[in-house]
This record gives C-alpha cells, sequence and structure tokens, in this order.
C-alpha cells in the first residue's frame, strides 16, 4: 500500500477524563485511498503516531457514563474534540461533504460510544422507519469497525434517522452479511439544526483477537443524506475503490481485554394451529459463552426454530433448487468463519457454499409405500433437533470453528388404499462441519488460505465434503483472487472440482472480473451445502465502467459480459454477450437498460436425466425506471423480453409504488405480469410440452409503527398462473438434436393452474436489544388444478382453503453480562 505523508495541525491541548490530549503538528503517514479528502480527516480527539495509527480516547468511571437518547448534551461529548472530513462517496466525486458531520468516539472497558451530530436544514429530513436490516431510503448514519485491526473481519453498524438499526458482518473486502444481528443500541434526535444520534457497542458482541495492553481496530464512518441522494464517507471508500475493510483509519486502544462473557438466551412458544384445533408450548434456550475475547462456544437447547418469519413464494419449475437464505438466530451467530468463497453470496447458476444452514433441520426424507397418502404439509415440516453446538474463534492468524448438529426422528401419519391408517417414520441426521483459516497481512495486501470439511451421517446415507480454499488481495490493491478446491464421497461415489475468481482494477471506477469453474459429474455437495449444478466448465469475462458527475447524470454504470459455460461432454449450456447501463439522473431518479444475445446451446437439465437437446439462438432485453425514493410517494415501472427456449416471445411488464405519508407508516405495492408464449415444461420421461401461459405476481407490504421498537406488519403475496397446452415434444435419447415436434400423447390435457399465497400479520416488540415479544398469525396455501377458474375465482379460493393456519406468540429475551 502506497503510503504517502500529510501533516496536521491541532492547535490546543484538551483534558478528557484525566487523559491529556497534547495535540500539535504532527507527521502522519496513511493509504492514498485514504488521503483523497480535506486535511482533517484524522480525528482532533486523540494523538496520532507517525505510523498513522490514532491513539483513542479512553473514558472510565462516572463520566463515561451517558444516557443514550440521543441528545449530545452530556458534559462527556463537550469535552471531546469532534473530527470530520467526509467526502462524497456516492456520486464517486470525492468532493468534500458539503454539510459538517460531526463525530465524538470514546471508549471504556463496556465499549465503544459514538456522538455524531449531523447538520442539516430540519425541512429535508428524511426519516423512516421500518424492519430491522429493510435497506428503505432514508437519513443515516453508520460506524464500521474492523476489530482485527488487519481488515479481516469486522462489523457493520448503521443507525437510520427515526431509530431502526441495520447491521452485519464484514468479510474482506467488503463482504457484508446482512442476517447477522448485534445486541448495540443506538438513539436519533430530530434538531433545529439538523439531526444526531448515540450509539454503544459493547466489547461482548464482537470477535476481537488476542492482544497485549494494546490493541489496534479500524473504524469508518458514512453518512447517508437522502434528499441530495448523496453518500459521504471518512476515510472516503467509495464502491469504485478496491479497499474496503483494510482502507479503515486505525486505532489505538489500550487495556481492553474484555472479561468473560456469557449470555443466556431463553425463549417460551405458544403455537396454535386453527386446522387441527391443536396447541403446542416450547421452552427452550440459545447459550453463547466467550471464555475470552476471541473465542465463543455456542449451544442450543430444545430449540425452536419455528418460524416468525417466512420464505417468498416461489414457483419453480425448472430444475435447479431454489436456494432460501438462512432465518435462525443461532446459525446466523459467528457464521462468517465458516464463508469460504465471494460465491457463496452468489453466482450465475445461484450461490454455491459448502455450508447451506438451511439444510439442517430441513424436511426429512420418507420412504413412503406405494398406494399410500399423505399430507403435503406433513412431508414437507422441518425436522425437529435434538440440539446444536457451534465453537468459533480465533488465534493469532489462525481463526477456526466447528459446528455439530443432531435431528429428531420425524413420524408423520398416512393412508393407505384401504383406508388404514399407517405410520411412517424417518430417522433424524446428524451434521458436523469444521473450518479453519490461515491469514497473512504482512507486507502489504492479504492472503489466507483455509480448509473446511463437512459430513453428514444418517442411516440410508452418507456424504462428506472437503475443500480447500485460497484468497490473494495484492499491496497494490490491483489485484484480487479467490479460488476454492473441492472434493466430495457420497456413499463411495467421488467427485471433484474447482472454481476461482479474478479481479483487476487498474483504475478507480474500472473493473476487469475473470470467473472459472470446473466441476465434474459426480462433484455432490448438496446433503450439507448447496451447488445449483455440476459437470460444469465456465470462463466467463465482465468489465464495467463506473463514471460520476456529469451535466446529464449523477453517476453512470456501463458493463459488458462474456458468458462461456459448458458441460462435460464438450456441449455449451450457457453463452452469451451481455451488455448494460445504470444511470442515476440529478433528479434522484434513475434508468437501468440491459440487452442480451445467447447463441445456440443444449439443455441437458429440464428433462431430468431424459436426453439432452439443441436450444436455438436468443435474444433478452429490459428496461427498468424508478422514482425519487426520498418522496413520500415513489413508483417504478419494467418491461422485459427474455425469448423462451423455443424462440417465441416472454413477455414481463412490473410496476410497482411505496407511499410513506409519515416516518411511521409505509405500505408498498408491487405487481407483475408475464406472458408467455411457448413456456417448455418437462412432463415425465422423453415428454416435453409448450405453453401459452400468463402470471399474475402481486405483493402488498404495509407496516405502521407505534414506536421504533414496535411493529405491526402486514404482508401477502400470491402467485397464479394458468398455463394452456400449445405444441408437444418428444428427445431423441440417442443423438443430440433439436427437440422433435411429435402428436398430443394422450387424450388427457396437459393444462394447469398454480395458485399460491402466503400471508403474515405480526406484531413485534423489540423490548431490549435482541430481545422480542412476536405475535404473528401466518396463512398460507397452494391450491390444486383448477383449469377451470378465473383469476379472481383462484385468488379468493387460495386464501379459503388453506394448508397453513397458525398462531404463534413467542417470547425471547436475552440475559448476560
Amino acid at each position: 500500500m502506497k503510503l504517502t505523508p500529510q501533516f496536521l495541525t491541532f492547535k490546543s491541548p484538551v483534558f478528557v477524563g484525566g487523559v491529556v490530549a497534547a495535540f500539535s503538528s504532527i507527521a502522519v503517514l496513511t493509504s492514498s485511498a485514504v488521503l483523497a479528502q480535506s486535511s482533517n480527516n484524522l480525528p482532533d480527539t486523540s494523538r496520532a503516531t507517525a505510523s498513522g495509527v490514532v491513539q483513542m480516547i479512553r473514558i472510565d468511571g462516572d463520566q463515561g457514563d451517558i444516557q443514550l437518547d440521543g441528545f449530545l448534551n452530556e458534559s462527556v461529548w463537550q469535552s471531546i474534540p469532534a473530527f470530520d472530513g467526509m467526502r462524497v462517496i456516492n456520486p464517486d466525486t470525492l468532493a468534500p461533504a458539503p454539510l459538517r458531520t460531526e463525530t465524538r468516539i470514546f471508549y471504556n472497558e463496556r465499549g465503544i460510544y459514538v456522538g455524531a451530530m449531523n447538520y442539516q436544514d430540519p425541512d429535508t429530513l428524511v426519516a423512516r422507519m421500518s424492519s430491522r436490516d429493510d435497506g428503505v431510503q432514508r437519513d443515516g448514519y453508520v460506524l464500521s469497525i474492523d476489530t482485527s485491526g488487519q481488515g479481516l473481519y469486522g462489523y457493520f453498524l448503521r443507525i437510520n434517522l427515526g431509530g431502526t438499526l441495520s447491521d452485519g458482518t464484514i468479510l474482506p473486502e467488503k463482504q457484508i452479511g446482512r442476517d447477522w444481528d448485534g445486541p448495540w443500541d443506538a438513539v436519533t434526535q430530530e434538531l433545529d439544526n439538523g439531526w444526531s444520534t448515540e450509539m454503544f457497542i459493547p466489547w461482548g458482541m464482537m470477535q476481537l483477537p488476542e492482544a497485549g495492553e494494546t490493541r489496534q481496530i479500524g473504524i469508518y464512518t458514512e453518512r447517508m443524506v437522502t434528499s441530495r441522494n448523496e453518500t459521504w464517507s471518512w476515510p472516503a471508500l467509495p464502491n469504485t475503490n478496491p479497499e474496503y475493510l483494510s482502507a479503515f483509519q486505525k486505532f489505538e486502544l489500550s487495556g481492553i481485554n474484555p472479561r468473560t462473557q456469557f449470555t443466556f438466551y431463553p425463549y417460551a412458544s405458544a403455537t396454535h394451529n386453527n386446522l387441527s384445533d391443536d396447541t403446542k408450548y416450547r421452552t427452550g434456550a440459545d447459550l453463547y459463552w466467550r471464555p475470552n475475547s476471541n473465542t465463543q462456544l455456542s449451544a442450543t437447547i430444545n430449540p425452536d426454530f419455528g418460524t416468525v418469519e417466512s420464505d417468498e413464494v416461489v414457483v419453480n419449475l425448472s430444475a435447479f433448487e431454489t436456494f432460501f437464505s438462512e432465518k435462525r438466530t443461532f446459525f446466523i451467530e459467528g457464521q462468517d468463519v465458516f464463508a469460504t468463497h465471494p460465491r457463496n453470496n452468489g453466482s450465475p447458476f445461484g450461490p454455491i457454499t459448502t455450508l447451506n444452514t438451511r439444510r439442517i433441520g430441513a424436511a426429512p426424507v420418507f420412504d413412503i409405500p406405494a398406494g399410500v397418502q399423505t399430507s403435503v404439509t406433513d412431508r414437507n415440516s422441518p425436522s425437529e433437533l435434538l440440539g446444536a453446538v457451534k465453537v468459533t474463534g480465533s488465534q493469532g492468524n489462525w481463526r477456526y470453528g466447528t459446528l455439530l448438529a443432531a435431528e429428531d426422528d420425524t413420524v408423520i401419519r398416512g393412508t393407505a388404499a384401504d383406508g388404514s391408517a399407517v405410520r411412517l417414520n424417518a430417522t433424524g441426521r446428524d451434521f458436523a462441519i469444521g473450518r479453519l483459516l490461515y491469514e497473512d497481512t504482512s507486507g502489504g495486501g492479504r492472503r489466507g488460505i483455509g480448509w473446511i470439511g463437512t459430513r453428514l451421517q444418517h442411516p440410508g446415507r452418507d456424504a462428506t465434503v472437503n475443500g480447500v480454499d485460497v484468497s490473494y488481495f495484492s499491496a497494490d490493491t490491483r489485484w484480487v483472487f479467490d479460488g476454492q478446491l473441492l472434493h466430495s464421497d457420497v456413499d463411495g461415489v467421488t467427485g471433484s472440482g474447482t472454481m476461482f475468481d479474478l479481479n483487476y482494477r487498474p483504475a478507480r471506477g474500472v473493473q476487469h472480473t475473470f470467473t472459472g469453474t470446473f466441476f465434474d459429474d459426480k462433484l455432490d455437495i448438496n446433503d450439507v451445502g448447496y451447488l445449483q449444478r455440476n459437470d460444469h466448465q465456465m470462463l466467463d469475462y465482465r468489465f464495467s465502467l463506473t463514471e460520476s458527475a456529469s451535466a446529464a447524470y449523477r453517476s453512470r454504470t456501463r458493463s459488458f459480459n462474456i458468458i462461456n459455460q459448458w458441460n462435460g461432454d464438450g456441449r455449451p449450456v450457457r453463452l452469451g454477450l451481455f451488455a448494460g447501463q445504470n444511470m442515476s439522473f440529478n433528479d434522484n431518479t434513475q434508468l437501468n437498460l440491459n440487452v442480451r444475445y445467447f447463441p445456440a446451446r443444449v439443455d441437458d437439465r429440464l428433462s431430468r436425466g431424459n436426453g439432452t437437446y439443441k436450444i436455438p439462438h436468443r435474444w433478452s432485453y429490459d428496461a427498468n425506471w424508478s422514482s425519487d425514493r426520498s418522496r413520500p410517494l415513489s413508483y417504478n415501472f419494467g418491461i422485459g423480453n427474455a425469448e423462451e427456449d423455443l424462440g417465441p416471445a416472454n413477455i414481463n411488464y412490473s410496476a410497482g409504488f411505496q407511499w410513506q405519508p409519515n416516518d411511521r407508516f409505509v405500505t408498498e405495492m408491487n405487481v407483475s405480469y408475464r406472458d408467455r408464449e411457448a413456456w417448455l415444461v418437462h412432463r415425465g420421461g422423453t415428454r416435453m410440452t409448450s405453453f401459452e401461459a400468463t402470471e399474475w405476481a402481486p405483493r402488498l407490504n404495509a407496516s405502521y409503527f407505534i414506536t421504533a421498537k414496535q411493529q405491526f406488519r402486514l404482508a401477502i403475496q400470491w402467485t397464479g398462473i394458468k398455463a394452456q397446452e400449445d405444441r408437444f415434444f418428444s428427445i431423441d435419447q440417442t443423438d443430440v438434436r433439436h427437440l422433435i415436434p411429435v402428436a398430443k400423447p394422450n387424450a388427457t390435457t396437459d393444462n394447469f393452474t398454480v395458485s399460491r399465497m402466503s400471508f403474515q400479520a405480526r406484531y413485534r416488540w423489540e423490548i431490549a436489544p435482541l430481545s422480542d415479544l412476536f405475535v404473528v398469525y401466518t396463512r398460507g396455501s397452494n391450491l390444486p388444478n383448477d383449469l377451470g377458474a378465473d383469476y379472481q375465482d383462484l385468488l379468493f379460493d387460495t386464501w379459503s382453503q388453506r394448508i397453513t393456519d397458525t398462531w404463534v406468540v413467542k417470547l425471547r429475551y436475552r440475559l448476560g453480562n
């Protein structure tokens, strides 16, 4: 990393809590990325060293006690000098921020305290409450912390005007995991000259490496000003810059080795099933123990993984499994150490990850005899867990983690052909996961090598996966490489594969990305992980260019992709030339344009192993426009045509609005309509049918906040499809050719309808950080085929013909030091 000297002048000595910070002219060395900002980029609150490290002020005793109310009226705030130095990073101009942001930070044995004064015309403030982590456009303030002090792992903490929290974990360089929630707190206040916030971040919620008397952490601050559609930060680290976590300003602290932390997280819940008219009661607890600052032991006793959240309604008739993200607190906590590759978060064929914790406690697999009828709801209900244990930690340059979980046996009842009752049993699965990671930042940049292993044991299946991952971030910040080798053994059948991502950024705003994959046809990681397809070879290229601040737009990103993907037989399964442009205009509206050309390829998956056939070349385009989301009423429109595999049109229209007349109420409505002229669906064996189909998919969300900590939310999502058979085809299993048109194979119609709905009404009261009372009503349905119904009938029948209808009351409370 290039170092450039900067000379800062601090004019007066300051006495705070018995500590004298005598400021004078100091030569400071910081990275070139950080120095693209004003000369007051280092805070006045501390003594800066010649290495560019700043000593953060420590205030112990009563003087460090503040009432967390958002007002900066305690004497401690008045005695600490503020720092600013923010620059505009979105749009990426790096111009000095036009308004002041005064940040004050101190620490003690309990944690870090932050007070921020955000100067702004009060008439331009945008305060909006939402559920935690919702991506709502509003004014906000971010403090991110690199607790490793070496750019290896950290935490993202955002307080939004109105009191809603957003947070997540950070891995290099900017992989932010939004699923994690921490027990920190913050409060905001609207003022005559802007708004202010107070934040408290306890040491006990963060992983800290082992250290002596002193340690270093990195700090990054950010501010969102919605009325200007701008984001400012200090240090100035725009998305076009390759550095993020490793470029945080380093602060030095002394005497911080948090004592043993113990957290007891009990819950009690009651679930009433309106369909069976029975009520189940459960109690249990999660336990978290930190014997020291760099180790955490987690356990769960009689866990309740019953849902107070709901997954999206998805209609998937493809050959690829849908991925659902984790929502359960126990599995999210400390999960970042198990991340092995950026593609854990997504790829052209969905995420690729050796650990998908949604497999643990998933629906069991039953061996159902012929002629026995069972309830779909019973078969798809999650498995109960007997318990789970997780250990995560670090030692020097090493990080480690292990996770053990055991499912209970599951019993359901079925009905035989003669009407007699049948008892069906599924044996629970046992899971074991291990992780070891070595990372080194000496000499600049970052290098890492790690191992991950997963194992599933079950009387009917034994699966083991091992992976080795490597990462490299060059000292000049231009090159980033991530790769992984994989090996699987499932009941004696072994497979292997490898993947890599290579990024080159020769200048700010310019990025070249090469993505490679080789998976053989025996690789299988899906017992514990997630992989949409094996038998896959890929070498893709992407170029992107981001430009900012012209007379026509605020920012513009243009991209070009070359897609080059094949199977093990040397046949192309996905080829493409893509071009896109995303523009943000001066009036805060946005326009996104994409055009894609797909050369001829083959499909070797939709037939479910019944043959490979050719697909002709196709085109795709889409355009999406959205209005200024800082307004009380905003809206969006979109249109696209992704030609079907057989060539005819597949047109999708979308529209939506968001109405937020005040900071407590918001309603959002989105609807999409799809018109398909040749939807190709596998009908068994070598049979394929194309359908003329239409689809409606409306979604409504509405929330009212009694306070920032109490929310009432309604969410409803429905998908309705009507498909009429059109043409019939057969797959030639002796050769790879285009589908063979055939006559209708039988008198039975292939026409079908789909009607699925999810409805949830939820009250949530956050009694204390991560302590909540939930009252939740959930209703779901999946209507059987109803060929004669119109869309209105499908909608109303779906509401009345329930397969899920439950009330849940759940209380969880976090206890600990």
